[in-house]
């Protein structure tokens, strides 16, 4: 050992690698007459140990790649590596560029960052062919991997060829990025996938970063825990020695492209294979691990290529066409390997293969298929070649997961009518109110129903029902028909609706009196019982339940048996706890335990309830209030003193009253109108709310607010002087309110002087017309002006003067 990597392996020791690393793994599979070959180089100019470390690597580095005329490119993949803080992922083969498709990396000693990159370059080396190839444009910096030796650059080429004088091969490409070290001393790789029918002439191949030849301090490799070596390149102790087993060279100088003979290392049978590497001394990555195995085995693969039938309503027979393959082979695969299909995973028919097929070749079938019914649609059709029906298969393939072929598909489904329910009422009044939803809840609300009093309709889709849910019925026991469809289909049936005569009491019950509460005082409700429709008594002692927003308050019975047609009168008070909203709702419930059940069976449980919405307060009704009407101050506005209402509201000066927009806002007091001395109303008519309250209670009520088309008032003087007062030709109720209005103004001697309409506003004494006094302000004088509305209710103009003076 020379004193520079001892004093490296002093570093070593000092500071434990921290390595993160990605796993060896299967990136690809080939199953053919094929094999494969390396080709590369390194960029170091020496080995890093072992005598002169030139921290120096070349900028580019040549090697020669040749493939015989009767082997064809299959694929093709380059590997680089270096040591470097930042992956170089562009480089250049021949002067081509290529990025990396996929990067590796190491971190060692928590600043020493090792990578490796992937690119495929099979059209390339496939268009190229033959020859020498220079790569260059490895941008690193490998200064501060000198210190410990660790320093190296390269690069490598796996080539996958086909051969017809090959025997039928399985090629695996393992790749990823794991190491051993001296700190690190054994690391074991599985390889899966695997299957070994023979193992003659079985190898593996390896590209391998920063071996070094003159370090082998227990450095070994074994397959499946035998040591394998290739003498005199790869000894048993230094497999990893810069050197190249299809050149025979060993000054690769931090990198190796050898292959080994596993022949006696694998079985018949095997799946994968362990590959096991230990080293004392010598940091080595292992980035692609290649096998070569011989592998006879059928690959079964199938394709749907058409679908005839489910295409008529209710039609779930089809016909399918398919196609067996046997194409990305190595052997035949044998008559009657089975074949299954499934609808949603369902097992719907089963077929076979009825010849032996060779490799490449394909065979065509056709089943027919029924649909069961509850699978849905449209639905995934499934055909599984190798498949016994429970997903098993009897062949050994190359590969066991290409044997499916799923497609969607629609089938047209008629609708489903599971059961229909004949309805019975009781016999009140001889006509009832049915409804009919209840005697097809069990059909799938996807589907469209529709309700007919005739068969004809319901096959027409005519005349259906349209009050379903309180359908009258017109004789006793009627039959109704009901159309189901969907789109595409519709299917018919019927239910029958019937009275009988039912011997039961009816329990109605009403609140009375008008119920205003107050916080702190006791709800005063007086309430009556009936039994007006009932055929029997209703029993003494029929519970009677008080809910407040939903919670029960407390409860109550009739007292005496009601009979037929009668009723029952009574009283209770309840007293409001703290708590309980300003407006609440009040429920009472007739033969109700408190849980919403009832004890008794009546002719009608569906009309027990009472609701009324409560209000706390102890302030006297509102009297109705009259509407506010004033004239139209443009675009049907006008400013409104809401307060006019007071007096009327109420005479308490203790009382506070308050206007609003909305009734929400008036019940929950907020949003009052600021000033409603001066409101302006945003619709014509409008409703205003108004709540009047004291310290303890407060009520709502409204009344209407409205304009009107009012005459126009004109004043008859003007006086424009800038003085702010009647600077204008004043017309009250005019401007904005008859939009369509013609104004013109005369002379005494008859000439027109003005003309204008909504647009031009109020005249501001400005001649428009004439030759005399246009664009000016007219003389001190008398004019005579004719306003023309231009609307129905002012057939005639209107006419006088007004007198300008300044």
């Amino acid at each position: 050992m020379n004193l520079i990597k001892k004093k490296s392996l002093l570093l070593f020791i000092l500071f434990p690698f921290l390595i993160y690393a990605q796993d060896v793994s299967l990136y690809q599979q080939f199953n053919g007459k094929y094999d494969y070959k390396a080709f590369g180089n390194t960029l170091n100019i020496i080995e890093n140990t072992g005598g002169e470390n030139i921290c120096e690597i070349l900028p580019e580095s040549s090697a020669d790649f040749q493939l015989n005329t009767d082997q064809s490119i299959v694929a093709a993949y380059l590997y680089w590596a270096g040591s470097s803080s930042i992956n170089d992922t562009e480089v250049s083969l021949n002067g081509t560029l290529f990025q990396a498709e996929r990067e590796f990396n190491y971190l060692l000693n928590g600043n020493l960052l090792f990578f490796a990159a992937f690119v495929d370059i099979t059209d390339y080396l496939t268009t190229n062919g033959n020859g020498t190839y220079t790569f260059s444009g490895l941008d690193i910096d490998v200064t501060p991997y000198c210190s410990n030796t660790t320093n190296f650059g390269g690069w490598a080429v796996t080539v996958i060829y086909e051969d017809n004088s090959l025997p039928l091969n399985q090629v695996n490409v393992f790749d990823g990025l794991e190491s051993v070290s001296a700190f690190n001393n054994t690391i074991t790789i599985t390889l899966e996938n695997l299957f070994v029918l023979d193992n003659i002439g079985a190898k593996i191949g390896f590209v391998a970063w920063e071996g070094d030849q003159s370090l082998s301090n227990g450095e070994t490799l074994q397959i499946n825990g035998n040591l394998i070596s290739n003498p005199p390149l790869n000894p048993e102790d230094n497999a990893f020695n810069s050197s190249n087993s299809y050149t025979g060279s060993n000054t690769m100088y931090n990198m190796d492209i050898d292959f080994y003979s596993i022949e006696n290392n694998i079985n018949q049978g095997d799946t994968s294979a362990t590959v096991t590497l230990t080293s004392l001394q010598d940091f080595v990555m292992i980035n692609n691990i290649i096998t070569v195995l011989n592998n006879e085995l059928p690959d079964a693969t199938i394709e749907i290529d058409t679908i005839d039938g489910g295409s008529e309503c209710g039609d779930r027979e089809i016909e399918v066409d398919y196609t067996v393959y046997n194409l990305n082979s190595t052997s035949f695969l044998p008559v009657n390997t089975p074949i299954a299909f499934y609808a949603n995973n369902t097992l719907i028919g089963q077929s076979q293969t009825t010849v032996d097929l060779q490799i490449g070749e394909s065979e065509s079938g056709t089943i027919l298929l029924s649909i069961p019914q509850g699978i849905p649609t449209p639905l995934i059709l499934i055909a599984s070649v190798d498949d016994q029906g429970n997903g098993i298969g009897i062949v050994n393939e190359l590969n066991e997961d290409n044997n499916q072929f799923s497609i969607e598909h629609a089938i047209i489904d008629s609708p489903i009518i599971p059961e229909l329910f004949d309805l019975e009422k009781c016999d009140v009044f001889g006509v009832e109110l049915f409804n009919l939803n209840e005697a097809t809840t069990l059909i799938d609300q996807l589907y469209t129903i529709s309700y007919h009093v005739s068969e004809t309709d319901a096959e027409n889709n005519i005349n259906p029902i349209t009050n379903i849910g309180e359908y009258q019925n017109t004789s006793n026991l009627e039959t109704i028909y009901i159309r189901v469809s969907n789109e595409n289909c519709f299917v018919i049936d019927s239910f029958q609706i019937e009275l009988i005569i039912c011997f039961l009491p009816d329990a109605t019950i009403e609140i009375n009196n008008n119920l205003n509460a107050c916080r702190l005082r006791d709800l005063i409700v007086d309430y009556t019982v009936y039994n007006t429709l009932g055929t029997v008594l209703l029993p003494a002692e029929t519970n009677i339940s008080f809910y407040i927003n939903g919670v029960l308050i407390t409860q109550s019975e009739t007292i005496n048996d009601i009979p037929t047609g009668g009723s029952e009168n009574n009283t209770i008070d309840i007293f409001l706890q703290n708590g309980t909203s300003d407006v609440f709702n009040l429920l009472v419930r007739v033969d109700d335990n408190g849980t919403g059940v009832g004890a008794i069976l009546e002719l009608n449980d569906f009309n027990n309830d009472f609701n009324s919405t409560v209000t706390f307060g102890s302030i006297p009704p509102i009297n109705e209030l009259p509407d506010l009407l004033l004239c139209n101050e443009g675009f049907d506005v006008a400013t409104f003193n809401l307060t006019e209402q007071n007096d009327l509201i109420s005479l308490n000066e203790d009382d506070i009253i308050t206007y609003y927009e909305t009734e929400k806002d008036a019940i929950i007091n907020t949003n009052a109108i600021e000033d409603p001395t001066q409101f302006q109303n945003n619709s014509n008519p409008q409703i205003i709310y108004i709540r009047l309250e004291n310290e303890i209670c407060f009520i709502t009520s409204n009344f209407s607010i409205e304009t009107e088309y009012c005459d126009p008032i004109i004043y008859d003087a003007t006086s424009p002087n800038a003085d702010g007062l009647n600077d204008l030709f004043i017309i009250e109720n005019l401007i904005n309110v008859y939009i369509n209005f013609e104004l013109s103004i005369y002379s005494r001697h008859g000439n027109i002087i003005y003309q204008g309409g909504n647009d031009e506003g109020l005249w501001d004494s400005i001649s428009n017309r004439g030759l005399l006094f246009q664009g000016n302000i007219v003389p001190v004088g008398t004019y005579y002006y004719v306003l023309i509305l231009n609307d129905s209710r002012y057939p005639e103009p209107f006419t006088g003067y007004v007198y300008v003076n300044y």
